[in-house]
């Protein structure tokens, strides 16, 4: 199983907009091919960041997912402006077993 983390090192100001665009975003996922689970964790701390945790069957159907609207979206900051982060987008990718906390699969 493939995983990818994103940090997002949102603004403050900007924090209620990018909750907002997760609500919309996280509809979405559920009907992604090869998705198997994700997690959404939200910041302690002011200088924390969002974190996104999508684990993929495989390597192909996270390629599939970056070629839609929705998963370019998504891996450029929902939608924000470059300035509305105080660092760029922060990607980790790997193999994982069981990281993401139970109940966040999609159906």
């Amino acid at each position: 199983m493939l995983a990818i983390a994103y940090h997002f090192h949102v603004l403050p100001r900007h924090r209620d907009t990018f909750r907002h665009a997760w609500q919309a975003a996280r509809d979405a996922l559920p009907h992604t091919v090869g998705l198997r689970a994700h997690d959404f964790v939200e910041p302690r701390d002011r200088r924390d960041a969002f974190t996104l945790r999508l684990a993929w069957d495989d390597h192909a159907s996270f390629e599939r997912f970056t070629r839609t609207w929705i998963g370019v979206w998504m891996v450029n900051g929902m939608g924000l402006a470059r300035d509305a982060f105080a660092r760029p987008i922060e990607t980790h990718i790997g193999r994982t077993g069981p990281v993401l906390r139970a109940g966040k699969r999609p159906a």
